[in-house]
């Protein structure tokens, strides 16, 4: 009996791959959400990082508040990092969990879609590592671990760096100072003039805010009090 020929293992074919960068999947950012057309204006995609800049009872928290009306699905986890946890109420209605201190990053579950909240703070006089667990927080855990992150401040100046890089919508309101509050406009990409211009003409009451929407592919990049879009021709 003659011995059997060995059959020749067929060569698979290398897949060519395009000339271009190939979009991949981040299991880490499964839960990212994308804008809609029957997105509502205020349900702003999943993980965002906000700042709300303006003086005293000009209405940051109550944008706060609205955009978690608006979210859709909906928090199912709200906390509050406050200079004076034990004292403040005013988060108390939307049943937010008080902290006065950034946890570390493993602390972060990451389980389910939650709100942090930074409100009246002292960034200037935070220690080493409460700067390095802000900065995790809006650099690495927001985009990783599930969380949107919004930071209300008074102070143009008092806004860290690492929040001015990351953040992709800022709520501005009229403060006495818009030179200083243009810096930070800046950050969006806008001009100095652009931005003074819209405040003088369009920004008449202390209620009234600039919305700078800087998410991606966001059909409503420029906006009044969150509803009405502006336009270049405005």
């Amino acid at each position: 009996m003659e011995p059997s020929t060995p059959r020749r293992k067929k060569k698979k074919r290398k897949q060519k791959l395009p000339n271009e960068i190939i979009a991949l999947p981040n299991i880490d950012k499964a839960f990212h959400e994308k804008w809609t057309k029957s997105r509502n204006m205020l349900n702003i995609p999943h993980p965002w990082r906000g700042v709300l800049l303006g003086p005293p009872n000009c209405g940051k928290g109550t944008v706060v508040k609205n955009l978690l009306l608006r979210a859709d699905p909906p928090f199912e986890e709200v906390f509050c990092i406050h200079c004076d946890p034990a004292y403040t109420k005013e988060w108390d209605d939307i049943g937010a969990v008080m902290m006065d201190k950034i946890p570390e990053p493993d602390e972060w579950e990451g389980r389910v879609k939650t709100l942090v909240i930074l409100d009246d703070l002292e960034f200037k006089g935070m220690s080493k590592n409460q700067r390095r667990c802000l900065d995790r927080l809006y650099g690495f855990v927001s985009t990783h671990k599930n969380i949107s992150v919004a930071l209300c401040s008074q102070d143009t100046f008092n806004v860290p760096p690492i929040v001015r890089r990351c953040s992709n919508l800022w709520v501005l309101w009229r403060c006495p100072d818009l030179d200083a509050m243009s810096v930070c406009a800046r950050k969006t990409g806008m001009q100095s003039k652009d931005f003074n211009a819209i405040f003088r003409e369009l920004m008449m009451n202390g209620h009234d805010s600039l919305w700078l929407d800087m998410t991606s592919k966001s059909p409503y990049p420029k906006r009044k009090n969150g509803y009405s879009l502006i336009k270049k021709a405005e």
